[in-house]
């Protein structure tokens, strides 16, 4: 596979050597941090989101203003184009179709993130040689969600002891009350934690175990453990079949220039483990994935297909725009909003829309496979099993939230990619997180 190695993932001896500054730093993880956590904290963090991005975006301008307006040479630029294609031509059709302009705004929020977040962000981290500092990032952001999810859990035992609808009640009025968008919900016999931040897991997974296939610290290993754990956590079906799908297609690469030893250690983590705990949750795993119409959350999506589909029958090319709304609704205060979001996506995008938008994020991973050297494949495995759980989970495809994840993998992609007609070098140790 072809390429140095990323400076991203893994930076360089001469990356090394130009430690960032750590204001510059710190600002990045500002900025990366609260738009990573808004949908937990979203009435306290607004105000961190615009300042950051404010300093952020100044600092790019003054840059750019001192080197003659010129732009490194990026993938990120194409997709920002195509991105910046759709927004503006399904929010005209939209209009078009008469749709609600507050939906069609809501609908399409998480387009302001790739257009105006994206670019502002590479920029700053290219500018400010802070390459390494984006993996450690999302390293820290998994920390937290996976440790407060862990923490929530631990003294919701410790206080209530046992699982009811009345301490589930009285739990999510008091995080609620404190302006936390936490929830927690009743899971076949264990608690789900939804901070709808859980998805970031799986970049975190791919980086801890990309460094854990180079150095083979047991701390990398420990760390997607509790990654692993806060996925569970979440609660979400198609999150663990996500990371489930992530781990075989990194089964290969974490075997590969392994000692015998440990490569039983991996073996019985990522199989013994995992066995003996099907077996011994062999009924909750029935009622927890029972995917029929006798499971509520299984029969709400049985009940969208058919008006998802006759929607999409009327205008099958163009779709009808950002904000439509087919004959059935599953939300009255977000109708635009469904769980088939594959379904829903191509009923607003059409055919052709559906193609640019998904087919612009399935090449920049195909893209990050074949540039990033060795760690492409640890990108692919987040980027394509999130690509699953996009079209499972209702209003992920298109948006914040999505949005969030797409612009750290593609910033991943971006600055681990070889540039062309850079040198090949010389693989380095990997440095550890902080």
């Amino acid at each position: 596979m072809p390429g140095s190695p990323p400076a991203a993932i893994e930076p360089s001896a001469a990356g090394a050597a130009r430690p960032a500054r750590e204001p510059s730093a710190r600002l990045l993880y500002a900025l990366c941090g609260s738009l990573a956590l808004y949908p937990l904290l979203e009435k306290f963090i607004a105000p961190v989101v615009l300042v950051s991005y404010v300093l952020v975006a100044s600092a790019v301008v003054l840059r750019l203003l001192g080197n003659g307006l010129r732009l490194p040479r990026t993938m990120l630029w194409t997709v920002w184009s195509i991105y910046l294609l759709v927004y503006a031509t399904w929010f005209g059709i939209g209009l078009l179709h008469g749709n609600h302009v507050p939906y069609i705004a809501k609908d399409s929020q998480g387009f302001l993130l790739y257009l105006a977040v994206m670019p502002v962000l590479f920029l700053y981290i290219r500018f400010g040689a802070l390459e390494s500092r984006l993996p450690q990032f999302v390293i820290a952001c998994g920390v937290v969600i996976a440790a407060l999810s862990l923490v929530v859990v631990a003294l919701y035992h410790v206080v209530f002891g046992e699982i009811d609808a009345d301490s589930l009640l009285l739990v999510n009025a008091g995080i609620a009350s404190v302006g936390l968008a936490w929830k927690i919900d009743h899971n076949a016999g264990v608690l789900g934690v939804y901070t709808n931040t859980g998805h970031l897991l799986l970049l975190a997974i791919a980086v801890v175990l990309y460094r854990y296939s180079q150095a083979h610290r047991k701390r990398d290993l420990a760390l997607a453990a509790l990654f692993l754990v806060g996925i569970v956590l979440d609660g979400r079906r198609a999150l663990v079949i996500a990371v489930a799908m992530q781990l075989i297609i990194l089964a290969p690469r974490l075997f590969e220039r392994m000692s015998a030893s440990r490569k039983m250690l991996l073996a019985s983590l990522l199989v013994v483990v995992p066995a003996v705990a099907v077996l011994l949750n062999l009924d909750w795993l029935a009622a927890r994935f029972a995917f029929s119409e006798d499971d509520p959350s299984t029969a709400e999506r049985f009940a969208q297909i058919p008006a998802l589909l006759d929607k999409i029958a009327q205008n099958p090319v163009l779709g009808s725009g950002f904000g439509s709304v087919a004959a059935y609704i599953r939300s009255i205060e977000r109708p635009f909003s469904y769980e088939m979001d594959y379904l829903a996506t191509a009923m607003k995008l059409g055919l052709a829309g559906s193609l640019v938008y998904f087919g612009t994020y399935l090449a920049s991973v195909a893209y990050g496979w074949r540039r990033c050297g060795r760690a492409g494949v640890f990108l692919l495995s987040a980027g394509l099993p999130f690509f699953f759980f996009m079209g499972t989970n209702g209003d992920h495809a298109m948006s914040t939230d999505s949005a969030v994840f797409h612009i750290l993998l593609l910033l991943l992609i971006a600055t681990s990619a070889r540039r062309p007609g850079a040198p090949r070098a010389a693989a380095a140790v990997l440095h550890p997180a902080s």
